[in-house]
C-alpha cells in the first residue's frame, strides 16, 4: 500500500488528507491569518510556510509507511516577491486584496484564459512596481504562494499550467509565458517558475525537511488550481456534468471539449495534457461571505446557526426563500445554456439536505454530493500525487 498527501491551499484555511489511493486515511486543516489594512489583504510568508509544513508533518505522522508523494491544489492568485534564493521580500498579497488596477490589454481573456479580475498577480505587480519599486531591485523572483511552497519543499521553482492561469502571465494557447506582459512588468522568464503540466514531478523533498514518514525519497508533484482538482476527485469529466463548490465564492466547474473563451467564464487546461477536456469555470465571488452575514443577522446562535438555517428551510421558513433565491441567481450565471445530467456538490451545502433539495429543484437534474466533503480538493491533489509517480 502506498500513501500520498494532498493539500488544498484555500483562502481561509489549508486542508489536507493522507490518502491511500482509495480512501482518506486522515484529514486535517490549518487556518490562515490575514494582515488587513484598509483595502490591503496580505499574509505573512514565514507564518504561511510553517502552517503548511506543519500540516504536512501532521498528516505524515498518521501514515503507516513513508509518504510516497505530495501534491497541492490552491486558490492561487496570491503574489510574493522573493530574492534570487527564494527568501521573501514582501508579504503574500491575497487575491482578496481590494486595491485595483485598470486592465492593461483588451485581449487578456483570449491570451491567458481568464478575464481581468482585480486582485490577482498582474494587478498586484502593476501596483507594486509603482509603489514599492525597491522590491524589484537587484536579483529578485516573482511567484505565488503555491510555487513558493513547492520551492520551499524541493528547492525548485515550478508552477503547473492550471495554477499559472490566474497568474495572468501565461499564454494559455501555447503554455509559455507571454512576453509582452513580461516586458510590461519588467520581468524575465528566469525570474519566474518553470511551467509544467499537472502531475509532473517537481523534485524530491529536501533532506533537511525529513520528519516521521517524510524523507528525501518523498516526491513533490505539480498540482492544479483548486476547482479542477476537486472535479478530478469526484470524476466530473464530461461536458454535461458540473461540480458546484460552495465556499467563500460559489463556483461552477464543467468540462468542455474545446477551449472556450466566453464572457464571464474562466478557462482552465484541466485534463487536456491527458487527452481530456478543458474546464470552464464560473464564479459568484464572495457570496459565501454575504451568506454568512445574512445568517449572523437571522440566527444569533453561532454554534447552531447552520443547522437552524437547514431546519428553517425544510419547514418552508425564510431560509427556504434565501436558498431558492441563491440557487436561481447562480443558475442564471452558471452556464444557462447547458442542460446538466449530473451536478456534484462540494463544500458546506453538500452536507445540508435543504441545500441539496432546492438546488435539485432549481436545476432539475441529479444531485450527488462529494463523499470527500470539505476535503474534495485535497483528494484531487492526492490523485495528482499518485499520477506523478506512475
Amino acid at each position: 500500500m502506498s500513501y500520498f498527501i494532498g493539500l488544498d491551499l484555500g483562502t481561509g484555511a489549508a486542508k489536507g488528507v493522507l490518502y491511500d489511493g482509495n480512501k482518506i486515511i486522515a484529514g486535517d486543516s490549518a487556518a490562515s491569518s490575514f494582515i488587513r489594512n484598509q483595502n490591503a489583504v496580505e499574509y505573512d510568508p514565514a507564518e504561511h510556510w510553517q502552517s503548511i509544513y506543519g500540516l504536512i508533518c501532521s498528516l505524515a505522522e498518521k501514515s503507516p509507511e513513508p509518504v510516497k508523494a505530495i501534491s497541492m491544489c490552491a486558490a492561487s492568485g496570491n503574489t510574493l516577491i522573493t530574492d534570487s534564493n527564494g527568501r521573501p521580500r514582501s508579504n503574500i498579497v491575497s487575491w482578496l486584496d481590494g486595491r485595483t488596477e485598470e486592465c492593461p490589454d483588451e485581449n487578456i481573456h483570449e491570451i491567458v484564459g481568464w478575464p481581468w479580475v482585480n486582485g490577482f498577480p498582474f494587478a498586484h505587480l502593476l501596483r507594486m512596481r509603482r509603489e514599492e519599486a525597491e522590491l524589484f531591485e537587484g536579483d529578485f523572483r516573482v511567484c505565488m504562494n503555491n510555487d513558493w511552497i513547492n520551492f520551499m519543499l524541493t528547492g525548485n521553482f515550478v508552477l503547473d499550467h492550471s495554477s499559472a492561469t490566474p497568474f495572468y502571465l501565461q499564454d494559455q494557447r501555447t503554455f509559455t509565458y507571454y512576453k509582452p506582459y513580461l516586458e510590461m512588468l519588467g520581468l524575465k522568464e528566469s525570474q519566474l517558475s518553470k511551467l509544467v503540466p499537472s502531475g509532473t514531478v517537481i523534485g524530491n523533498l529536501k533532506t533537511e525537511l525529513a520528519a516521521k514518514n517524510l524523507n528525501s525519497n518523498t516526491l513533490v508533484i505539480a498540482g492544479s488550481f483548486d476547482h479542477p482538482s476537486a472535479a478530478r476527485a469526484v470524476n466530473v469529466v464530461n461536458p454535461n456534468e458540473m461540480l458546484l463548490s460552495c465556499g467563500t465564492s460559489w463556483v461552477g466547474f464543467r468540462p468542455a471539449k474545446e477551449r472556450l473563451i466566453r464572457q464571464g467564464c474562466l478557462c482552465d487546461p484541466y485534463m487536456i495534457h491527458e487527452n481530456g477536456c478543458y474546464g470552464e469555470i464560473i464564479s459568484w465571488g464572495k457570496i459565501g461571505l454575504e451568506l454568512d452575514a445574512w445568517l449572523e443577522e437571522h440566527y444569533p446562535d453561532k454554534e447552531n446557526r447552520y443547522q437552524q438555517f437547514n431546519d428553517d428551510a425544510m419547514s418552508n421558513g425564510a431560509a427556504r426563500d434565501k436558498m431558492l433565491e441563491m440557487a436561481r441567481t447562480f443558475k442564471a450565471k452558471a452556464f444557462p445554456d447547458i442542460k446538466f445530467n449530473r451536478i456534484v456538490l462540494a463544500g458546506g451545502p453538500s452536507e445540508s439536505p435543504a441545500w441539496r433539495k432546492y438546488i435539485a429543484e432549481v436545476w432539475d437534474c441529479n444531485i450527488d454530493m462529494s463523499i470527500h466533503r470539505k476535503y474534495t480538493g485535497a483528494v484531487g491533489a492526492a490523485m495528482l500525487a499518485m499520477k506523478g509517480i506512475k
